[in-house]
């Protein structure tokens, strides 16, 4: 299982989508009118995220963030994070687009401390 999940998070991590340029910021990403992409890209991020908490609880380990009993997050709340955290931190919207899942992380373990 942490193989599995292992090769998801690599490939959530280092998959570039066609339209985004390496060099695009995560402000011109976020700006931009692609929103299923961004959809996509942050809320894989999400739900690669929720897989790696699983697998830490199997394996007797701290999660990385703790949502409330029965809580979900929708891949449009995740793209929400993301822009409020931007919102909050306006220097980070400079850095390159392939921050995003670090940004999530962060943010969810600010809200959702364990």
């Amino acid at each position: 299982m942490r193989i599995f999940i292992g090769l998801i998070l690599l490939l959530a991590l280092c998959w570039n989508p066609a339209s985004a340029k390496e060099d695009m910021t995560l402000r011109a990403l976020m700006e931009s009118k692609q929103t299923s992409v961004i959809t996509m890209l942050i809320g894989g991020a999400g739900r690669t995220l929720e897989w790696v908490n699983t697998d830490l609880v199997d394996e007797g380990k701290p999660r990385l963030y703790c949502l409330p009993p029965n809580a979900s997050i929708s891949q449009t709340e995740y793209v929400a994070i993301v822009e409020k955290y931007l919102e909050l931190h306006p220097d980070i919207g400079e850095e390159t687009f392939q921050v995003y899942p670090l940004i999530l992380l962060t943010s969810l373990k600010k809200m959702y401390p364990c």
